[in-house]
């Protein structure tokens, strides 16, 4: 009895450090107060970065920043989406700390980048999760 109460707490314990997938669908979406640029359609040619970001443990309680070609355009809260209007073209994705977070929310974890060019009219999505081994980490997304 002692080692199945035991595998069961191991297992509740390896799960609970880890994020859980949400849609862009059923995420909430961020607030436009935390969207500090790209929240609105230009008049040119555009493409839009939705970016959601998952459930769970890891990184919960803090706001991360997205970031658009180096420089933060999104504070992003757990179970959150983000529709981003950039115009067409090459683009850097990215995921960094939270310049306005204190305390254990000011952390200074290295930006995490992904690449993505965009057609006008076009959506690309991504994904912000990741675990106690990697830290968040931002990655395409097809949800």
């Amino acid at each position: 009895m002692l080692k199945i109460a035991a595998a069961t707490s191991l297992v509740a314990l390896v799960t609970g450090c880890s994020t859980s997938p949400v849609s862009f669908d059923q995420a909430k979406p961020v607030p436009s107060e935390r969207v500090l640029a790209y929240g609105k359609k230009p008049t040119g040619p555009y493409g839009t970065i939705q970016v959601a970001r998952d459930t769970g443990f890891v990184g919960g309680g803090c706001f991360v920043a997205v970031h658009v070609d180096g420089r933060p355009v999104a504070r992003i809260d757990t179970g959150e989406a983000v529709s981003l209007f950039v115009p067409a073209g090459d683009h850097l994705v990215g995921l960094g700390a939270d310049e306005r977070g204190s305390g254990l929310c000011s952390w200074s974890g290295q930006l995490k980048e992904q690449s993505a060019t965009l057609k006008a009219g076009q959506v690309k999505r991504f994904r912000i999760g990741g675990d106690t081994n990697i830290g968040l980490d931002i990655r395409p997304s097809s949800i």
